[in-house]
């Protein structure tokens, strides 16, 4: 599918945004949880109608180690979208509440743990793809490279902080069936400790794939 390269900067934020509103479920509450949940669903299906042309030369032309990697982390990708909207259908109680599913326990902490490493698998392929991110923003020359990326170190060290803060390596391997935020602490600084996570692991792979290029050429 051919589109301007700002309606694919907007999907992607708008997907973004999406994926980390639904991590609100103590802030914003079920209802909002599960309409969110497809809005972001339904931004990720757009994201891939956009990208078709990626499914059509996976069976085309030579692997090396990095293309591997990236078909490995689509397909993860994918996997944990499907387990995420199946189990949250499932445990749907406002959508899909005239089916009267009975979810249970267990859905409800792969649901959530299917989300989390969705959160990661995101935040991995935008690291993956970072310098066409940069090219789609039309962030270009030398100094406002040099600008963006003192921004992303600023704000990975802070998604450092939050990455332990929230516990997410509990989230991420079926130890949290809920996730807490204490009521007393600001919504706004809920929203920004996940852009810095995201952050975090976008950075670190795109750091990873620097070093390995400059190794390659080395």
């Amino acid at each position: 599918m051919r589109v301007s390269p700002r309606f694919r900067v907007f999907v992607d934020i708008a997907m973004i945004c999406f994926m980390v509103c639904a991590f609100a479920f103590r802030i914003t509450g079920d209802f909002a949880h599960e309409w969110i949940g497809l809005c972001a669903v339904f931004a990720f299906i757009v994201h891939n109608a956009i990208n078709l042309t990626w499914y059509a030369r996976t069976f085309s032309g030579r692997y090396n180690a990095r293309r591997i990697i990236a078909l490995l982390v689509n397909t993860t990708l994918a996997l944990s979208a499907l387990i995420m909207l199946v189990t949250g259908l499932m445990n749907s109680r406002h959508v899909l509440a005239f089916l009267e599913l009975s979810g249970g326990m267990e859905l409800r902490q792969l649901h959530t743990s299917a989300a989390y490493w969705l959160f990661v698998l995101v935040s991995i392929h935008l690291g993956m793809h970072w310098d066409g991110v940069l090219a789609m923003c039309r962030i270009k020359g030398r100094k406002p490279i040099i600008v963006a990326d003192i921004l992303s170190f600023i704000l990975a060290a802070g998604g450092a902080y939050f990455f332990v803060e929230r516990d997410m390596f509990s989230k991420l391997f079926l130890g949290y069936s809920f996730d807490f935020w204490d009521p007393s602490r600001p919504p706004s600084l809920f929203f920004f400790a996940y852009v810095c996570m995201i952050v975090l692991i976008a950075f670190i792979v795109r750091i990873v794939l620097k070093f390995c290029s400059w190794l390659k050429k080395r």
